[in-house]
Formats: C-alpha cells, sequence, structure tokens
C-alpha cells in the first residue's frame, strides 16, 4: 500500500454529526495512509467530539476570501490563465440554473485555487471528496489545476436534493462510491453511463465499542432516538406514536439526542400532545455522551421518512451503533435501511409516516422483552458482519490505491533504516540544504526524520551539522521539562550515516499558517492569534533562560557579522544610504550582555502551536548569541505577512504580542532590538528574503531602525 498522503474534502469542520467521516479519517491514518482534512468551512459549533480535538491543529482551513487567496488566484491567472477562466465559465454555465449553487460555486473558487496550490506542494497524491455537492466541486477544481487524481462518496442528499453539476462531477471522477446499494442503484438508473462505475463500500463503525456496554437496564423501559432535528429524520411522527402508547396505558420514557432549526416546533408539539413528562429533548451531545445514553436504553426508535424537497436517508450511522451494542431497533422500510436492518429478523421496519406501525412496533418490544433480545443479538451479528469501520476502510483504501503511484522509494528507504518500515509518508519537505519526512508512524505520536544535505558554502557538513542538532534537541528537551506547555521535539535517534536525525512530530499548526488564516480576523480569532503570538514570545523567554551563560559579550561578533552581510548586499542591490553609521552608533550604545542560546532561524514557520503547546524546530544553527538576535529576527520574518493594505497596524499589534510575551514586564533595550533588527534584516537579504514583497517589508525595516 502507498503510504502518500491523500485529502479528504468535506464541507464543514468539525460538525457533530458528521462523525461518521472523523471515524473513517481515524481509521485510514491508522491503517498507514496520512490524511489532510480540508473542509470548505470552519464550523463553530457548542458542541465538538473529543476525537475532533486532535485534528483541529491539522485541518487545512482556508478563509473564503483573504490575502493570501487573492495572491493565490494571481498566481493561478499568470501561469496558466487559459485553464483557470475555462474551468471557472464551465462551472459558471453549469449551476447558472441553480442561483443558490451558483452563487456559493463562484464563492467557493477562489479559496479552491489556494488549496490547489497548497495540496499540489504538500505532495498529495489523491483527494477524495465527501459528498457530491461542494466538497466535490473543490475535488474537481482542484484536480483539473493540479493533476490528482479525485473520487467522492454520494451518502443521501448530496443526490436525492440537489443534483447540480452531479452528472459532471460523477463523470471526472475516477470513482464514486456509493454507501448503499439502494443510492447505487438510483444513479444508475438516473446516469446510464455510470453502471459498473459505482462501487459500493458502507459506512461502519468499530463493533468492539458497543460490545462492551452493558445489556438494557431494568426498570421503565428507555426508548433513544438519536439524530438531527430535521424533517426527514420523521420526529414528529415519533411523538405521535409515544401519543398513542400514553394512551394505551404503556409506561416508557423517550430521549432524543439531537439539534437543529426543527426543535421550537417540536417543543410546541410534545407541549400540545401532553408528553413532557415521559419526552425530553436533549440537544446535540458529544460522542461519548451518545453512547452512554445507548447503554442506558432499552430500545432504538428512528422514524425516517422522506421530507417534502426530496431529502431521505442513506443508512445511518445511529442504527448501525444501536445494533452492534445489541439495541432492538424499529425504524422506516426506506432507502438504504433495508441493507441493514431485516424486518423481524434484527429489528422492524414500519412504512415511513406510520405513527401506528411504530407505537404497535414499540409496544410489542416493550411487552416481550426476550424478542428484544434476539433482535439485538442478530443485529450486532448484522453489523459485525458486512459494517465493520476497518473492513469498509480497507476496502476503499484498495480503491484510492488502484488510483495512486507507489510512495516516494527514497523516502521508504530512510523510514526502513530509521526502523519504521511501513510507516506511512504524510508530507516530503524538500529543502535546499535538507530533506524532511514527516511520517504516520505505530503508537501515539508521528515521527519526523530530518536528514541534512550539502549545500555551497556551508560551515559545517552534513553529519556534523545532525549530530550537533540531535545533541542540542537532547539538551532543550530535559531543560523544557519542567515547562509545561512549551518545548522542542522528543529526539528518537541519530543516524549517523545518514545524516539524519529522527524526532516526534510537533503538534498543531504552524504559526505561519495561523498568522496567514488569521491576520485580518476579528473578535476571538484575532485574540487567538495575538494569544499564540504572545506564548511564542514567552517560548522564547524561557529558552533563554535556560540557556544563559555567566560570561558577558558586547555585539562586535554581531557588527561584523552584519557588516558582511551589508557588503554582499551592496554587491547586488541598492540599499538606504547611512546603514554603517547607523550601525556603528547603535552599536556604540550597547554595553556588555550576558550570553543567551541563540536559535538561528526563530520565524514563525518553525513553531508550532496549539491551545496548550508551543514547540520549535531546526536548531541546526544553535550557537550563543544577544538576548535580542532571536526575538529580532522574528520581527523581520512577521513583518511580511502584514504588508497587504490596510495590515500594517495589525502588523503593529502582532509585534507588540509578541513582546509581551518576551519582556514578560521587563523594560525594553530599545537600541539594543534596532541594532539587531538592522542586522538580522541584512542577513535575510543577503540570504535571499524571497517574493518581491517580502523583499520590500525588510526594506523598511532597514530604512526605520535605529533612524
Amino acid at each position: 500500500m502507498s503510504g502518500a498522503p491523500m485529502a479528504v474534502l468535506l464541507s464543514r469542520f468539525p460538525l457533530v454529526t458528521e462523525t461518521f467521516i472523523l471515524r473513517e479519517v481515524i481509521e485510514l491514518e491508522r491503517q498507514g495512509r496520512p490524511v489532510r482534512l480540508v473542509p470548505i468551512l470552519h464550523e463553530r459549533p457548542e458542541v465538538v467530539h473529543r476525537e475532533a480535538l486532535p485534528w483541529m491543529g491539522r485541518v487545512l482551513y482556508a478563509p473564503l476570501f483573504s490575502a493570501a487567496v487573492a495572491a493565490a488566484s494571481l498566481r493561478a491567472l499568470r501561469r496558466r490563465p487559459g485553464q483557470v477562466l475555462r474551468l471557472f465559465g464551465r462551472l459558471a454555465a453549469a449551476s447558472a440554473s441553480s442561483p443558490g449553487f451558483f452563487v456559493k460555486t463562484l464563492a467557493i473558487f477562489p479559496k479552491s485555487l489556494w488549496i490547489a496550490e497548497r495540496l499540489e506542494a504538500e505532495g498529495a497524491e489523491h483527494l477524495h471528496a465527501h459528498f457530491a455537492t461542494h466538497p466535490a466541486t473543490l475535488a474537481l477544481i482542484v484536480s483539473s489545476l493540479t493533476g490528482i487524481p479525485w473520487s467522492v462518496t454520494v451518502h443521501a442528499h448530496d443526490i436525492f436534493v440537489s443534483r447540480v453539476l452531479l452528472r459532471e462531477k460523477l463523470a471526472a471522477a475516477r470513482f464514486v462510491r456509493s454507501i448503499s446499494r439502494f443510492n447505487r442503484d438510483y444513479l444508475e438508473r438516473l446516469y446510464p453511463e455510470l453502471e459498473g462505475r459505482v462501487r459500493v463500500i458502507h459506512v461502519g463503525i468499530d463493533p468492539a465499542v458497543y460490545r462492551r456496554l452493558p445489556p438494557p437496564p431494568a426498570g421503565i423501559p428507555r426508548i433513544l432516538c438519536v439524530a438531527s432535528l430535521r424533517p426527514y429524520k420523521g420526529h414528529t411522527v415519533l411523538l405521535e406514536a409515544c401519543r398513542l402508547l400514553s394512551e394505551q396505558g404503556v409506561t416508557f420514557r423517550c430521549e432524543l439526542v439531537g439539534d437543529g432549526p426543527l426543535r421550537p416546533e417540536l417543543e410546541s408539539r410534545i407541549d400540545d400532545l401532553g408528553l413532557r413528562d415521559v419526552v425530553r429533548l436533549m440537544g446535540a451531545l458529544p460522542q461519548n455522551q451518545v453512547t452512554r445514553r445507548l447503554g442506558r436504553s432499552s430500545i432504538f426508535v428512528l422514524p425516517s421518512i422522506v421530507a417534502p424537497d426530496g431529502q431521505m436517508e442513506g443508512i445511518p450511522v445511529a442504527l448501525m451503533e444501536a445494533m452492534a451494542a445489541g439495541r432492538p431497533v424499529v425504524t422506516s422500510d426506506l432507502s438504504g435501511i433495508p441493507e441493514l436492518v431485516q424486518d423481524g429478523v434484527s429489528g422492524f421496519l414500519t412504512q415511513p409516516g406510520d405513527a401506528e406501525g411504530i407505537a404497535a412496533a414499540l409496544k410489542r418490544l416493550i411487552d416481550e422483552p426476550g424478542l428484544g433480545r434476539e433482535l439485538g443479538e442478530r443485529g450486532r451479528e448484522k453489523v459485525e458482519r458486512e459494517f465493520r469501520l476497518d473492513v469498509n476502510v480497507s476496502d476503499l483504501l484498495s480503491e484510492i490505491e488502484s488510483q495512486t503511484g507507489p510512495s516516494d522509494p527514497e523516502a521508504e528507504a530512510l523510514l526502513a533504516r530509521a526502523g519504521l518500515t511501513g510507516a506511512g509518508v504524510r508530507r516530503i519537505h524538500r529543502r535546499m540544504d535538507s530533506l524532511v519526512i514527516e511520517a504516520l508512524a505505530p503508537g501515539p505520536q508521528d515521527v519526523v526524520v530530518k536528514v541534512q544535505r550539502s549545500r555551497p558554502g556551508e560551515s559545517r557538513p552534513p553529519r556534523e551539522r545532525a549530530r550537533h542538532e540531535y545533541e542540542v534537541l537532547h539538551l532543550l528537551h530535559r531543560c523544557f521539562a519542567s515547562d509545561h506547555g512549551f518545548s522542542v521535539p522528543r529526539p528518537l535517534g541519530l543516524l549517523e550515516d545518514e545524516a539524519a536525525v529522527v524526532m516526534e512530530r510537533c503538534s498543531g499548526s504552524g504559526l505561519d499558517e495561523v498568522i496567514r488564516r488569521e491576520r485580518s480576523a476579528s473578535g476571538p480569532e484575532w485574540e487567538a492569534l495575538s494569544v499564540a503570538l504572545r506564548r511564542a514570545g514567552r517560548w522564547l523567554r524561557l529558552f533563554q533562560g535556560h540557556t544563559r551563560s555567566e560570561g558577558d559579550a558586547g555585539p562586535e561578533a554581531l557588527l561584523a557579522r552584519a557588516s558582511a552581510d551589508l557588503a554582499a548586499c551592496r554587491r547586488t542591490m541598492r540599499l538606504p544610504r547611512g546603514l554603517e553609521a547607523r550601525l556603528e552608533r547603535l552599536g556604540g550604545r550597547i554595553g556588555p550582555a550576558h550570553l543567551v542560546g541563540h536559535h538561528g532561524d526563530f520565524w514563525p514557520g518553525n513553531l508550532y502551536v496549539d491551545e496548550k503547546c508551543v514547540q520549535v524546530i531546526d536548531f541546526e544553527g544553535f550557537r550563543e548569541g544577544l538576548p535580542c538576535e532571536d526575538a529580532a529576527y522574528f520581527l523581520v520574518h512577521l513583518q511580511p505577512f502584514f504588508a497587504w493594505p490596510g495590515l500594517r497596524g495589525r502588523g503593529e499589534q502582532a509585534a507588540a504580542a509578541f513582546l509581551e510575551g518576551w519582556l514578560e514586564g521587563d523594560t525594553l533595550d530599545q537600541s539594543a532590538l534596532d541594532l539587531c533588527l538592522l542586522a538580522k534584516a541584512l542577513q535575510v537579504l543577503a540570504r535571499g528574503p524571497g517574493s518581491g514583497r517580502q523583499r520590500r517589508a525588510v526594506m523598511s525595516i532597514l530604512r526605520r531602525a535605529g533612524a
């Protein structure tokens, strides 16, 4: 199996109602296929499943529109204008019949260009879209521009309700995965050319999770329904069935877990029917609490119907979970449900909308608990036989594997030498002086293998650089042991012959990604970025405290390096006048200072942040230096992120947040900082700042610092 990364595209994340997608993604990685999760929208729900939390820092979020999205769009138009404009026109024309779909398609087009650029740079070898609506549109755009093959899973509303662009997208996908035979047959009747191209691979669950639940409790029977509060779930039919049971004198309790637009209507209906004492609306709950509710239930019911807009079920995962727990189920003879529930064998099926039929089935199960146990046991066997998550994901991977080539042989050989045979390759970074392999390894923590390469003008050969970085990581990992939330990757090994360091992969997102995403945001998002910048400053302060030397030194070494960089820059570019004098003047104002550890490349791209931790990578340039050196280097690299119209004030706020975390109330030595800003700006220019925008931002630092 190829261990190359794949991107899973979906509408929103995190979303409490799409647990089945998250489980599938987790299982994909467990089976060795690294995943990049790419939602169209960043959802901010009140309830987040705890399984989603580790993914929050790994998701590729793109704002609807931003400076980065605009830049990516301009680059795409410059490189391949005809292809981009033809694709845009084709999508616009095909979706024009639906104003809502048309507007959303046009809205996601620019961010699709940015996502295409990112996924191509990350080496994604396959795209898989969940739902044939906008996620499939995103996959179509990305694939058209990058050539990355793509596939799609069709579920329910994406084929039953809106079919704008559906034929075009299904024809373009390498393969179509349907979660039910019903959906496959429906699509093949609709589009005969799809016959033989739609593969049925059920969504699955891990039955072991539910096998551990206790048997139904004694006492008052408890009926459970887990479903979003939307018309096609049929909650009004269930409430009518509960009224019928109450009128017959049946004692029971019913809990409705889920939330949605119908909640106010259902609350009123419960009151109108006099069911307040027996029916409770529980709202949306995290998955672990849903599982506990299932363990306390006697019967599971899902009264699905066909909604007025045509929406209906696929094969509800909630039914699989209830059956895996050994609960008898009552549900509708609709869509793909009969592929899971066989009437009278593994549950009871009723006609959609038949409240009397549901009431009769519930009463029979309440009156005959032995029958419920028999149906529950056969339901459990059905799920374990045909709806196992690991088996179904393996089938999906086999289909994906047929669309992608082998993984990078060089990377796989290096992983094997590091003792990581069979590990998936999440991402490969090929740099001028190093090769960095992010590997999906067995165990709780992913692994990075960093291989040093020879480079022009190198001060030390690759093996020495690798050993130096390994020793620095060992030292700092011990130093940071008591600083909870601030650390470096744990070193796992040194491969001297390959000049490679093996270390744990950092958690969270690169701070550069966070800045790009939130630099123009407001409210909680901007405050979260400010907190991340303050914590970055705090990491630097702790680092310098752990590495402080006993002796003091002046700025002579810094001035010598700055003078050499200035001379190199003057040979290739025009610089502001008077820089030599300014360096000399600032150097004369600074007396001896204590030396501290100097990271050497302390910029946002080498910092990883999440809600709990800040970690820093790339210590091959570690040496002793002045306290302001790393802070100035960070600020020089921070400015280009805000070198867009209207963002300069934000850049000043971002710099202030970082300095606040670094200083922790100490007084800033402005002369020392200005000297280091000049020196580090010259260092960046001498090495090549990259884009014209970055060069202009660094030049502005030269004009201002110490002037």
